[in-house]
């Protein structure tokens, strides 16, 4: 298991983690956003491996690694900074 695989799996206990903390209703589509970024990290992931095996796969490889590494690195990005802006809001909720 390589180290991407690991921070994918990271990113997708970021949302049951916060339930377990029993984080607000109104913050939690932000913690999702993050757990989203750790979905597309494993599809690109999936597709790596499965490029291994299936040559149609293994030519789309590059544009759906770009696109899954993209929407990842976003979802993270936008939930990291939307937590940010709650919690600056609502600084009685940390």
């Amino acid at each position: 298991m390589n180290e991407i695989t690991v921070f994918a799996l990271a990113l997708l206990a970021v949302p049951v983690f916060a339930r377990f903390a029993k984080v607000a209703k109104e913050a939690m589509g932000m913690y999702h956003l993050i757990g989203l970024g750790g979905l597309f990290l494993i599809l690109g992931e999936a597709t790596r491996i499965t490029a291994a095996k299936i040559g149609i796969v293994a030519s789309l490889s590059p544009v759906i690694d770009f696109t899954t590494t993209i929407l990842s690195f976003a979802g993270v990005l936008v939930g990291t900074l939307w937590l940010s802006y709650y919690y600056i809001k609502h600084p009685k909720e940390i």
